[in-house]
């Protein structure tokens, strides 16, 4: 049955503290859309549960459902909403400026992955040991998932072992760098791109306020310019009303002494700790525990997960108009900044390929990490492969130099005009991104390593051998890789167990389709195969057995002659 207060059927998967979910809140506000909420409790890993993992296979929040159709990732579903709801825009139209908001929005995601291992050290890993046992904590998260990479995922956070203090240092020192970059952008600018408020604004927000929650509180001492910035968005009505209560607590507390403090003696063994020590975390904890009541210890059992449900379709529903495109521009000369064994790189050449276009290479030193030194970093300030010069332009971040091109460009469309057809593609896009926690360590370890020993490369060589500028932080990681032990997240054993999940996710999708997407190639295959074709090398196994599918899929695609002249690592 229909609901008059929410005619289109939107149901937001939420949780309050969430800065992802954050940005779906402001954008639905901002084009004056109602929905409902459905609560995903985060401290119980209820992301990480199966009937989630049915609707959302990255297990993060937020996920909206639209009627039927399910659209996870949050910038997939802020760009999804602008299409479908196009009465207010917030993407811009021109390809150029859009490339520039969702560059903001890749170097956010890059900010985001140094952001959620000090948040896990720092603020969440404290919050649970102070008021859960390690058994409580673990009990919690049984009631949403068995699988052994989230429990041991929950013990190390509960442990308060994500980080070491030498990679806290590190991480703290790159979020403050990514800061100094906002704050040199923001030079004569009052919005991150052009001359008005856009979903730039929308998608660097949540997160940059909640730089205070890890203890690293932004000032006009240091960033005038952003905190300026901060205070402007402050004041939009969308942004004032999805300042959730758990947000100014957090806020509250983190100003204070009190986590730095509990960090340290936490980590202390109990025999080493103070009678004051004892007495304070004794009080702290009960003190606790009666404002979070029983949630705080994972008792109380939650509702059944709200399923989509059919509704409304959205006014309009039909294909995106492509921009017009000054026919000068599609002359301008194309350089690709890249490296043979970049899976990313590799798929922005079988996208040239596929368009019939010409460009010339530009080889950046993937095992010397390059990629990471300041002349590169002039380029793309993320610090990733490839990186794409059209003309004067630079566009970084593989899957928004493949939007770019591929509005740019007519030939093959890898990305489709409509707007859920769309937004599927860049959901089996941040499907694979979300594959990286996993798959890095592994590619260096089983792809690059051995490039380096076959080099006869030793670390004590590594001085000499990285360019000068290169932070300490990935020197450690080059280090840790010619040792054969590179940071997983968890274990090797347990990433190849979350890649196999994935590919299981593909193998679903494929069982009675050609394409991930529609019935043609779209960026969405294009991407997979790039990395399922290294895994073999990584040693993760893709047998007929398990994947049937999956392999009659990519030996499709691996006929296809773009395919097969960008395959450069075997």
């Amino acid at each position: 049955m229909s609901n008059p207060a929410n005619p289109h059927a939107l149901l937001l998967y939420d949780h309050p503290s969430s800065p992802c979910a954050r940005r779906v809140r402001i954008t639905l506000l901002e084009k004056g859309l109602a929905w409902e909420t459905q609560l995903i409790d985060l401290s119980r890993l209820e992301q990480r549960s199966a009937e989630y993992l049915r609707l959302n296979p990255n297990g993060f929040v937020p996920t909206l459902a639209h009627g039927e159709r399910v659209i996870y990732e949050s910038n997939v579903i802020t760009e999804y909403l602008d299409a479908a709801f196009p009465a207010v825009r917030l993407y811009p139209h021109d390809p150029w400026e859009l490339a520039q908001v969702k560059m903001w929005q890749a170097a956010e995601l890059a900010m985001a992955k140094d952001y959620r291992p000090l948040m896990y050290q720092r603020l969440m890993g404290p919050m649970v040991r102070l008021t859960r046992t390690l058994e409580e904590a673990l009990a919690a998260a049984r009631r949403s998932t068995s699988a052994a990479a989230d429990l041991a995922w929950e013990e190390k956070v509960w442990k308060l072992e994500v980080l070491t203090p030498e990679q806290e240092e590190q991480t703290e020192a790159r979020l403050w760098s990514w800061l100094d970059r906002l704050e040199r952008h923001l030079d004569g600018r009052q919005f991150l791109v052009g001359d008005r408020f856009t979903q730039a604004e929308v998608s660097v927000f949540p997160r940059l306020m909640m730089y205070a929650f890890v203890r690293l509180p932004i000032d006009a001492a240091r960033h005038p310019r952003v905190t300026a910035w901060m205070e402007r968005q402050r004041e939009r009505p969308s942004f004032v009303a999805t300042q959730t209560a758990a947000d100014t607590q957090l806020a509250g507390i983190t100003r204070g002494p009190l986590l730095p403090w509990l960090s340290r003696t936490l980590q202390k063994p109990e025999r080493q700790r103070s009678l004051g020590e004892r007495a304070r975390l004794w009080t702290t904890r009960r003190a606790a525990l009666r404002q979070m009541g029983e949630s705080a210890r994972g008792g109380a059992e939650r509702p059944a997960l709200r399923p989509p449900a059919a509704g409304a379709v959205p006014p309009t529903d039909q294909p995106t108009p492509r921009p017009t495109i000054d026919p000068a521009l599609r002359t301008a000369p194309i350089t690709l900044y890249d490296h043979p064994l970049s899976p990313h790189g590799r798929r922005i050449r079988i996208l040239l390929r596929e368009k019939g276009l010409e460009w010339t290479t530009v080889e950046v030193d993937l095992p010397r990490l390059a990629h990471k030194a300041p002349a590169y970093l002039a380029l793309n300030p993320n610090g990733e492969l490839p990186t794409l010069r059209h003309g004067e332009r630079i566009v970084i971040d593989s899957g928004l130099i493949a939007e770019y091109l591929d509005r740019v460009y007519a030939g093959v469309p890898l990305f489709p005009d409509h707007p859920f057809l769309a937004a599927q593609t860049r959901m089996w896009l941040a499907l694979e991104a979300g594959a990286h926690k996993e798959f890095r360590p592994l590619f260096w370890l089983y792809a690059v390593r051995p490039l380096l020993t076959s080099r006869n490369v030793r670390a004590d060589e590594l001085p000499t051998l990285v360019p000068d500028g290169v932070d300490a932080s990935h020197v450690a990681w080059l280090r840790d890789t010619l040792a054969g032990t590179p940071r997983f997240d968890t274990s090797e054993l347990l990433a190849r167990e979350l890649i196999h999940k994935k590919l299981d996710v593909l193998e679903y999708a494929l069982r009675s389709r050609d394409y991930l997407v529609g019935d043609a190639l779209s960026m969405a295959d294009v991407a997979w195969f790039t990395r399922l074709d290294l895994l073999p090398q990584l040693g993760v196994d893709t047998d007929r057995a398990r994947h049937p599918n999956l392999r009659r899929w990519f030996e499709r695609l691996s006929a296809r002659p773009s395919f097969q002249e960008t395959a450069t690592h075997r």
